[in-house]
């Protein structure tokens, strides 16, 4: 196995930030400091380590998490956590494990987001979902009807590329704000404000209620649970991936 894979799949990086490692010196096998590309190793024989600890490959974990508003997505220990800001730290108790959080969401935005041990899907999925399609339930300000469904069908601009979504649908209304389900294949909540500001709708509120195949469904705010090997593999393949 190469050792930028072997890292990656020990949940120590993604495959280009071990590369980076690599190339900077800070991977030790057997003894010696390694610094080229495409070494190959054998993980129970040989002894890699970074930063003085051996990284040993493991099946890759996958866990989904319901992140609540008024959270910060994200697991560094630097972030502080408080009654005021909290993260995501204080809803996983087994933070050794050196889960990367994929597809985060804003710090009012809640809904699905996914732990994983998996460095080739979270770099597949770095950088706006990728080709993952995500549901979202947008509360959006004001009355917005069918021509406003439509005009969000064809898309907008975020960036200078053209975002268009899988489906819109209006899903609620209180004749003061209505809430619409769309379906689209990105994760920064940025872009789906954008889609309120295509139709001169403010975006209230964003909620993700399914990613990929995986839903919300029996999970309270901050709870978890593992992927099922289904979801796993329906996953993967969304995301352009092979086999863990």
């Amino acid at each position: 196995m190469r050792l930028q894979k072997l890292l990656a799949q020990a949940g120590i990086a993604s495959r280009r930030r071990a590369e980076d490692m690599i190339r900077k010196g800070e991977v030790v096998v057997d003894g010696r400091v390694v610094s080229e590309l495409g070494l190959k190793v054998d993980g129970d024989r040989q002894r890699v380590e970074v930063g003085g600890r051996r990284v040993r490959p493991e099946p890759p974990q996958y866990r989904v998490l319901l992140k609540p508003r008024g959270c910060l997505a994200t697991l560094a220990p630097s972030a502080a956590d408080s009654a005021e800001r909290r993260t995501l730290a204080r809803f996983v108790p087994d933070l050794e494990v050196g889960w990367q959080v994929v597809a985060p969401l804003d710090f009012l935005a809640e809904g699905v987001i996914l732990l994983t041990t998996d460095g080739a899907l979270a770099e597949c999925m770095s950088r706006g979902g990728g080709r993952v399609p995500m549901t979202y339930h947008l509360k959006l300000q004001g009355k917005a009807g069918d021509a406003e469904m439509a005009r969000l069908g064809r898309g907008w601009k975020w960036e200078g590329r053209l975002v268009r979504p899988k489906s819109v649908e209006a899903i609620a209304t209180t004749g003061k704000n209505t809430w619409i389900e769309m379906v689209v294949a990105e994760s920064r909540p940025r872009v789906l404000k954008a889609a309120g500001e295509a139709i001169r709708h403010t975006v209230l509120k964003i909620s993700r209620v399914r990613l990929g195949p995986v839903s919300f469904e029996r999970l309270r705010m901050g709870g978890f649970r593992d992927l099922t090997k289904k979801e796993i593999e329906s996953l993967r393949h969304d995301a352009g991936v092979g086999e863990p």
